[in-house]
């Protein structure tokens, strides 16, 4: 039996017998030898309309196709009959959309005449009669053949329940209850000139719309309304209501691809991304359950009649991620009611939850009334003529600007200052329906915003008034991250301080570490003297040479190994820490290499300045703090380190949970960023080492401001550290400053070294992975907000390096004066700076 290949969709409701009967005898004509299949949706998930299930079976049953049904949206409402007047062949829908349904599985009827196939589609436990070493059997009965694995039997039961809830409501009250409340709904929106009920997004004055996930994010955030906002699954019906045609749809597709240039591996993205996804069309969907009381469905239709009319009054006060689309509020940057599956710790008493005491009652939506939310939006409406935000529009390129359809920020408050705005044209229009008769098809028209509501004039674009005594201009700083950047506000000032504070090593970390000074939990591991052949046979990595030629320009030209050096590498497990311990193991061989000829070099003058150079003699050594967690576990890297013959000093503190018995702690990360360098210190000099190494490379000096790692800012396990580094640290903090190659602390016995400085993170990647180091994966939690700062800003750098193939090296120059800072005092790194860039300057002009 062969299968019709086409794919052909039918979205006109007014015409669908006529274009079904169409459609099945040009297929019958192409393909009279083939099995025809005819697949439906009895309820649209878009629009909520179902289908005349019976009517649709009918006309595939005249033609021998086969029916099958999707009832996903419908299931939980309507009733299911596989054996009507015209019988289904096929149908399934999801059990987690029942009431009651929630983590429930998945269901499929199918007539069992359909299934030829002896052997299972997926062959698992339970689906096999008996096996032998010559073959298999499997099971007759094609429930459990098809089924295997282990049941969900606790999904099963849950949903069994659910579905007997709905019939014991019955399919007919809960007919007439949608009926109800959707002629009531419909009516009321009606009125609402600024909505079109498709699931479309809020019109404007200007012709444009409000962003969907804006209008999603208000209706939360004033009254606590949860709805869903995107394009939902159907995305060619969608498409279809919005009135995007196929080449509209290309040149929308075009936008928000990502390029195909950009190296995914090496940005380790989940995602797409595209720096227009705010660009994708989209609508809002609300449901009202037929549970609801009819006090409820009234207050959801005057929340949307307020939003309709009053969304441009507090458009300024929400920020747009142009990557993801996400409107947020600009107090709401943070997910500070966020619980974590770190805070839970399992006791004999139970499981136990440790939350902290916060008040989020400024960044939780506050379900407010309607009267309330009037009050603030007419508070308001003298405020938009001395908001500064930012030019949206610059963020948008040229070639894309005409696909933008929905209103921005600066236009609301340019328009509200009597400027007069130069708005796009809309690139689409949805298709509008008469709501006396939903079947028919209405022309596209635009609707204009000026209405009335309660007494008050509005046309679309409201204001926000905030009370302040001067004339001058209000800058809410409510702009996307790729828009502008901006210092920390008030609330953030502390914590970004203690930040600054942390940037490198000072003294005081050392007397910190004492706090929890144990020196009981250390494992160390001492190097043997090996005979030479033994030692050759050690599982040392000899790097590349364009990557060591980077590591010996670092070294030499800063001068960051000396005569005498007991060198430990900050290990963590991670691709750059392990790549810079075989890295500088290697140089280690060559120094030892080269003091044999010293005699040569004796005879020459020149070769006489290398000498030092080249046949530095230093010890080699490594060193781990493990801080407790249970997502980190670096304990593999002790056998490790005994095979490679080094010394190894591993150090298991818990950190983690001093953080969580001590109060104020602002952030984790930070706490233990700070704990484990003074560790590090504190272990170095008790063993009698005078320099720490660190596994920083070039991508990390370029990219990284304040969440920084004591071995790289790149591995896969973490230890944060709070540099702050070139370009987070100039869009976010205002200063020209980058982590330092090396620094010595202030007592002078401790410098920290960066030999990685001037080596891209692609290069230690590949090494680690053609070489096979035993990279340690790590996931901590604390660090996951840390990351989307870096994150931007290794994409931009990723774009522009396509541009700019040698952006890397311009880097490595225009940041050398900056890397030279060796003072561990912030308050002498400014003044260093600019000396080392002014003595740079006149180098060149040389």
């Amino acid at each position: 039996m062969s299968l019709c290949c086409d794919n052909t969709y039918l979205t006109d409701c007014l015409h669908l017998t006529e274009d079904l009967v169409n459609t099945l005898n040009k297929a019958r004509t192409a393909y009279s030898q083939s099995q025809l299949l005819g697949a439906f949706t009895a309820c649209s998930n878009i629009t909520g309309i179902c289908m005349d299930v019976t009517r649709i079976t009918g006309l595939l049953k005249r033609y021998d196709a086969l029916a099958v049904w999707d009832y996903a949206s419908s299931a939980p409402y309507v009733e299911i009959n596989m054996n009507d007047v015209y019988p289904i062949d096929a149908l399934f829908f999801s059990g987690h959309k029942f009431i009651g349904g929630v983590s429930t599985p998945g269901v499929l009827i199918i007539k069992k005449s359909l299934i030829k196939s002896t052997k299972p589609k997926r062959i698992g436990g339970g689906t096999v009669f008996f096996v032998s070493s010559e073959g298999e059997w499997y099971l007759k009965d094609v429930e459990y053949r098809e089924e295997g694995g282990t049941p969900d039997s606790v999904g099963i039961i849950r949903l069994a329940l659910a579905i007997k809830l709905k019939r014991t409501i019955g399919e007919q009250t809960i007919a007439a209850e949608e009926m109800r409340k959707t002629e009531r709904f419909l009516r009321s929106m009606r009125t609402f000139h600024n909505v079109i009920v498709l699931g479309a997004p809020i019109d404007s004055i200007s012709g444009l719309f409000f962003h969907h996930n804006y209008i999603s994010a208000l209706l939360n955030d004033l009254f606590g309304i949860q709805s869903r906002a995107g394009c939902m699954c159907a995305g060619p019906y969608a498409q279809y209501l919005l009135g995007i045609d196929e080449e509209m749809a290309m040149q929308y597709f075009s936008a928000l691809k990502e390029c195909d240039g950009l190296d995914r591996s090496h940005l380790r993205r989940i995602g797409e991304y595209s720096s227009h996804e705010m660009l994708r069309p989209g609508f809002t969907r609300i449901s009202v359950p037929y549970f609801w009381k009819d006090e409820q469905v009234d207050h959801l239709i005057q929340c949307i009649g307020f939003i309709s009319e009053r969304a441009a009054d507090f458009i300024h006060l929400y920020q747009l991620n142009c990557e993801s689309a996400e409107w947020h509020h600009c107090k709401q940057r943070v997910f500070h009611a966020r619980k974590w599956l770190g805070h839970v710790s399992f006791t004999p008493n139970g499981m136990m939850l440790l939350e902290k005491k916060r008040d989020i009652s400024q960044f939780v939506p506050n379900n407010l009334s309607l009267s309330e939310a009037l009050r603030l939006a007419d508070e308001n409406s003298e405020a938009l003529k001395k908001t500064v935000v930012p030019d949206g529009r610059s963020a948008i390129d040229r070639a894309k600007s005409h696909l933008r359809w929905f209103v921005l920020p600066i236009e609301v408050v340019e328009r509200s200052k009597g400027v007069e705005v130069v708005y796009p044209t809309v690139p689409f229009q949805p298709l509008v329906y008469n709501f006396d008769d939903i079947g028919s098809k209405d022309s596209f028209e635009t609707f204009c915003a000026t209405n009335k509501m309660n007494g008050y004039n509005y046309d679309g674009f409201g204001a926000i008034d905030v009370k302040n005594d001067d004339d001058s201009e209000v800058n809410y700083m409510t702009m996307n991250s790729r828009w502008q950047c901006q210092p920390c506000g008030s609330s953030e000032v502390a914590e970004c301080e203690e930040m600054r504070q942390l940037n490198d090593m000072h003294d005081d970390e050392l007397e910190s570490s004492k706090v929890h000074d144990d020196w009981d939990k250390r494992i160390i591991v001492r190097s043997q003297n090996l005979s030479p052949t033994k030692e050759s046979k050690l599982p040392w990595h000899t790097p590349p040479p364009g990557m060591y030629k980077r590591v010996c320009e670092a070294i030499h030209g800063l001068e960051m190994i000396r005569e005498g050096d007991k060198i430990l590498v900050c290990l963590s497990g991670g691709k750059d820490s392990l790549s810079l311990l075989h890295i500088l193991h290697f140089y280690l061989l060559r120094c030892r290499k080269n003091r044999r000829y010293e005699f040569w070099l004796a005879h020459w003058s020149f070769c006489n300045q290398l000498k030092g150079v080249f046949s530095t003699n230093f010890t080699l050594g490594a060193i781990t703090v493990d801080p407790g967690s249970s997502a980190y576990n670096p304990r593999p890297l002790i056998e490790y380190c005994r095979s490679l013959n080094i010394d190894y000093f591993y150090e298991e503190q818990d950190i983690i949970g001093a953080a969580k018995k001590t109060k104020d702690v602002r952030s984790i990360c930070a706490f233990c960023s700070r704990m484990k360098r003074g560790r590090l210190a504190a272990a170095a000099q008790h063993h009698g080492w005078n320099v720490l190494a660190m596994g920083q490379h070039l991508d990390d000096v370029a990219e990284r401001s304040q969440t920084l790692d004591i071995t790289s800012a790149s591995d896969n396990i973490h230890y944060p550290l709070f540099c702050c580094s070139f370009f987070i640290a100039a869009f976010q903090n205002g200063n020209l400053s980058t982590m330092k190659a090396q620094y010595q602390t202030r007592d002078g016995t401790l410098r920290v070294i960066r030999p990685l400085i001037f080596v891209r993170e692609r290069a230690l990647r590949e090494f680690a992975e053609t070489r096979g180091l035993p990279v340690v994966p790590e996931n901590c939690p604390a660090c996951f907000n840390q990351a989307t700062e870096r994150h931007r800003i290794k994409q931009l750098l990723a774009q522009q390096e396509l541009i700019f193939p040698n952006l890397f090296n311009s880097l490595r120059s225009a940041l050398r004066p900056l890397l030279l800072v060796d003072s561990a005092s912030t308050d002498q790194m400014r003044t260093l700076a600019i000396e080392n860039i002014v003595k740079f300057n006149r180098s060149k002009g040389k």
